[in-house]
């Protein structure tokens, strides 16, 4: 049997409902998706057209993540190393528990949610999603990212100009609503337009029952990795 390593330095949840099926995309060492409310299986190929296998045998301590996939025809066990990231081990064992429960998931609830965690870098998307709507003048999302250039908040509301604000004072989570309270002016407003400085924007989180849990846990450690880095 072959032996694949790897390590969870950085995790990625990506919920995208619809209301005929929900994807979801899940990277901590490996790449694991599943759609229409099936299973979650390893993906082979993350970086092209997705290759979709089953895998087996699922172990967890709050140290590493094993199981085994048949790859290329090829038996072969992967060991993950989940402790270089706080949120690895919970979504290693969200991906268990959705595997174990075969969850029928609800269809009814609209943020496409995005959560991206490293040592260092933060990045959340939020996204309403309203379906057949391809016009971005109706498009509702908010962007928070800490990341190797800049810190940043862009803010879109249907029928209303982007805005982006370039220093984060605070981001809290209140059971489903997010806050973030941005520094500074609308760096994409007509000077003349730009008001006074700061902003404060709410989020109410609409998504599935089967999904709050790890995703409000995702979110607390995201904020808590980059407390120190407010006003900066």
């Amino acid at each position: 049997m072959e032996i694949v390593k790897s390590v969870a330095s950085e995790v990625v949840f990506l919920l995208d409902p619809g209301k005929l099926w929900t994807r979801i995309d899940a990277i901590t060492g490996e790449n694991f998706r599943t759609l229409k409310g099936g299973r979650f299986m390893l993906n082979e190929t993350p970086l092209i057209d997705a290759s979709l296998v089953p895998f087996s045998n699922v172990y967890i301590d709050n140290k590493s993540m094993t199981f085994d996939a048949k790859v290329q025809k090829i038996n072969t066990n992967f060991e993950v190393d989940l402790s270089k990231n706080k949120a690895a081990p919970l979504i290693a064992n969200f991906i268990k528990k959705y595997n174990e429960e075969e969850w029928q998931i609800s269809t009814n609830h609209f943020n496409s949610v995005q959560i991206k965690i490293e040592k260092k870098y933060l990045t959340i998307r939020l996204e309403y999603i309203r379906e057949g709507d391809t016009n971005i003048d109706n498009k509702n999302w908010l962007i928070i990212s800490f990341n190797k250039s800049c810190n940043y908040v862009q803010i879109k509301e249907p029928s209303i100009p982007q805005k982006r604000f370039e220093s984060i004072k605070a981001i809290t989570l209140d059971h489903l609503k997010l806050r973030v309270e941005c520094g500074g002016r609308d760096v994409w407003a007509e000077e003349e337009h730009s008001g006074k400085e700061g902003y404060s924007y709410e989020w109410d989180l609409d998504i599935q029952p089967e999904f709050q849990e790890l995703i409000i846990g995702l979110l607390d450690i995201g904020i808590q990795s980059q407390r120190k880095k407010f006003n900066e």
